[in-house]
């Protein structure tokens, strides 16, 4: 038997959101920007392509300064990754010894789980109520990392503020603000960047900003957090195209903060929609809503949908097994999804009233 490791033989793997290999599918299952970004972005990458024998900038110097002029910070409390689930990474190799403890909410995003487990750490899981939504500040004293997706998948909706804040106040260890999908929403977390010397908040350019080919991704902490963080980093983890196409998108803000508030306008539609069509929908600060219909089971709708080329996402966690996600896609994907799952909702022979929370 090859020496495998028994934390990484007992993982399941995480399951990532299906990539069709065709192009005939309305895909509304992994929570991409449905627009792209401005074709501008591309415009001087002729030079860069000449150079692709060489080796990046191993740092991403010039996008992390672009980003800090975003984001209000300077580039040296920012680590650039390859996309935020580097980030994740690096953080737990940085703060957590295998044996120790990494605590996070239940349900959330499936690869905290994923990758603690590979790490040969231990989990604390916080359930939270009945609505996904916290009871209270998590606590745990003996967890040396905390990560807290605030907007938290699968709900889609911020953490409450007071709650984090107290979280932060209290923990012993690095608590990491996921903040994935924060730029579908009017708040953020930066002034607890500033307030506390243990939080650390990672971002994304995959959904915000159309750029989820790219794998480009952010933690922005203070300057002890990043210096450690930093010898733990692969080198030259981003490559020189990611580079400059992220700081390329940086400079079209007007754009993109157009582009989100039309994701958040057809957000409304979708989830007012599907109130319509018997669906018990969660209002969402993120570009996705958690939706489960009253009149058939949620992975007969998967299915059902998928075979009509629309793919939406179905999960086996048992608390969300009656539930599927949908992606906030264009105004005309919308369309057909609410199309299908009308003319599916009428063929449907025994409307079955399903219980509102699993």
């Amino acid at each position: 038997m090859l020496p495998i490791r028994d934390c990484v033989r007992q993982t399941p793997g995480y399951v990532p959101g299906e990539q069709p290999q065709t192009t005939d599918y309305i895909k509304l299952n992994t929570n991409e920007n449905p627009y792209p970004p401005p074709h501008e972005i591309f415009n001087n990458l002729e030079e860069e392509l000449k150079k692709v024998r060489l080796y990046p900038d191993p740092v991403s110097t010039n996008l992390r300064k672009v980003a800090g002029e975003v984001f209000g910070f300077s580039h040296e409390q920012i680590l650039a990754g390859n996309g935020s689930d580097d980030i994740l990474n690096i953080a737990l190799r940085t703060f957590v010894n295998p044996g120790e403890t990494v605590a996070f909410l239940d349900p959330t995003y499936s690869l905290y789980e994923t990758i603690t487990r590979v790490h040969g750490a231990n989990i604390k899981t916080i359930s939270t109520n009945e609505n996904f939504e916290l009871d209270g500040p998590l606590i745990c004293p003996s967890a040396k990392l905390i990560f807290l997706a605030s907007p938290n998948p699968p709900l889609g909706k911020h953490l409450n503020r007071q709650y984090l804040k107290e979280t932060c106040e209290k923990a012993t260890g690095v608590v990491l603000i996921d903040e994935a999908y924060v730029d579908f929403s009017d708040e953020n977390h930066w002034e607890f960047i500033k307030q506390y010397n243990n939080v650390l908040v990672s971002r994304t350019m995959s959904k915000s900003y159309s750029l989820a080919g790219m794998r480009v991704g952010f933690a922005i902490g203070s300057l002890e957090i990043i210096e450690q963080m930093n010898k733990v980093r692969d080198s030259y983890n981003l490559d020189r195209i990611a580079q400059i196409l992220g700081a390329n998108c940086f400079q079209f803000q007007e754009y993109f903060q157009g582009i989100w508030k039309q994701v958040i306008s057809t957000r409304k539609r979708l989830t007012t929609s599907l109130k319509k069509l018997d669906f018990l929908v969660f209002d969402s600060d993120a570009n996705f809503v958690l939706a489960s219909p009253q009149w058939i089971d949620a992975l007969e709708l998967y299915t059902k949908l998928k075979d009509k080329k629309v793919l939406v996402r179905y999960f086996k966690h048992p608390r969300i097994s009656n539930y599927v996600r949908i992606t906030v896609g264009t105004d005309a994907e919308i369309d057909r999804l609410l199309e299908v799952i009308e003319q599916l909702k009428n063929e449907s022979p025994n409307l079955r009233v399903k219980s509102k929370i699993s």
